[in-house]
């Protein structure tokens, strides 16, 4: 049929390297379909497309024949050898040192789909993710993932701060998370245990890098934290080390948890016509096995005021452990609510020391084009964050256990 994609016409999507021809292949052998794709299906960039060496494009799939089980949009998610465009182009990432984090990220997030899809049908908890349809080997250039498109979605960003219902439900879904991969074995999952920190810091962006960017800040976010700052990034000398999770993990006698890795505010999608019912965390690019209180560290940090975290951190360990109990179905819980005390408390210096450096050049570039009042207030809800999460380095850094000489340079 030549209205129909095939491989005789290789168009490329957009500028992706990926063929429709490619994409066609892929989507009816796992769909089970012999329809194809008219030319009349088109390809789009996604708001604010360009994510952490990634780029994301909506596809609307025109089916014939048609038929109404088949997916009318999905979701394309390609790697791109470009860093998020937030950040400043004096951050030094050398060609040469992009693809192997290319392939790392791609490769881990495409380990977790897979194990999700093995696991889906199963009776253990879930985590709230997009419906997986696809994703290609990393090779020639060609690697992309397939994902559900969710419609009708919202997402918050880092100036904001969760309400309680929020906050509860994001709790849960860490719980879930973890349930999911004690209760499967995901730590037998071949490409979840790649030393993604090593691959994304020691080889990319170094901690002298990250500590050019962490001194920037207070000329955005205020002078008045650059002694905090200074403080901070001298603790660092005792506590930075890049295998900080499972020494932790091997100090308490705990198991490593399988963490997303970047719970943040932009990759939780919510409802648009109710901002209180969760529908989905997205980007798991950083899924690894690690420090049972990495996801709630990160979320915690960006997701409530510097003053709410800190009056009620406790607090929503307590109920975490809870959601986690729940979710591990009567079998025995991998750590103790006392474990998971201490490693938020041992991981909370070196989890924000890597966070945060990023945050100034992505809220600069975030507010670029909205009215001054408006950015004003969202550079004051972000820099009281900030200030916070410096304070705190400096208060949780004797917790943490003193780096080794191979990864404190």
């Amino acid at each position: 049929m030549e209205d129909c994609h095939g491989h005789e016409h290789p168009l490329e999507i957009l500028d992706t390297r990926v063929q429709w021809a490619d994409l066609q292949t892929h989507l009816q052998k796992v769909l089970m379909t012999d329809s194809k794709c008219r030319k009349t299906s088109f390809a789009s960039k996604a708001p604010g497309s360009v994510g952490f060496l990634s780029q994301v494009v909506l596809i609307d799939l025109n089916w014939f024949p048609p038929i109404p089980k088949l997916p009318k949009r999905v979701v394309l998610k390609v790697p791109i050898s470009k860093a998020h465009e937030g950040l400043p182009e004096d951050v030094p990432t050398p060609p040469e040192k992009m693809e192997p984090l290319l392939k790392a990220l791609f490769e881990a997030e495409r380990a977790f789909y897979e194990f999700y899809r093995v696991h889906e049908h199963t009776e253990t908890s879930l985590p709230p993710i997009p419906h997986f349809y696809y994703a290609a080997r990393f090779e020639g250039n060609h690697e992309y993932l397939v994902f559900e498109c969710l419609q009708n979605t919202h997402s918050f960003h880092v100036w904001d701060n969760f309400n309680e219902k929020q906050i509860d439900q994001m709790l849960h879904a860490i719980a879930q998370t973890q349930a999911f991969g004690y209760l499967n074995n995901s730590s037998s999952q071949p490409g979840l245990n790649l030393r993604l920190l090593d691959v994304l810091y020691d080889e990319c962006f170094p901690r002298v890098e990250m500590a050019e960017l962490l001194r920037k800040m207070p000329a955005y976010f205020g002078q008045e934290l650059e002694p905090l700052v200074e403080k901070a990034l001298a603790s660092s000398d005792d506590f930075y080390d890049l295998r900080v999770e499972e020494r932790i993990c091997a100090f308490l006698g705990i198991s490593q948890s399988l963490v997303h890795g970047d719970v943040w505010s932009t990759n939780i999608l919510w409802d648009a016509d109710d901002h209180d019912k969760l529908r989905a965390v997205l980007d798991w690019q950083m899924t690894r096995h690690g420090c049972p209180a990495t996801d709630l560290i990160r979320f915690l940090n960006t997701c409530m005021s510097g003053a709410h975290r800190r009056q009620n951190w406790e607090r929503y360990l307590n109920k975490f452990h809870d959601y986690l109990r729940v979710e591990m179905r009567g079998l025995p819980l991998p750590y103790t609510e006392a474990q998971l005390v201490d490693s938020y408390k041992q991981m909370y210096a070196m989890e924000t020391l890597l966070y945060m450096p990023p945050l100034n050049p992505i809220v600069a570039s975030a507010n670029l084009e909205v009215e001054p009042e408006l950015a004003k207030k969202r550079k004051e809800t972000v820099a009281e964050k900030v200030r916070c999460m410096l304070e705190d380095i400096i208060h949780f850094a004797p917790f943490a256990p003193r780096s080794t000489k191979n990864n404190s340079e």
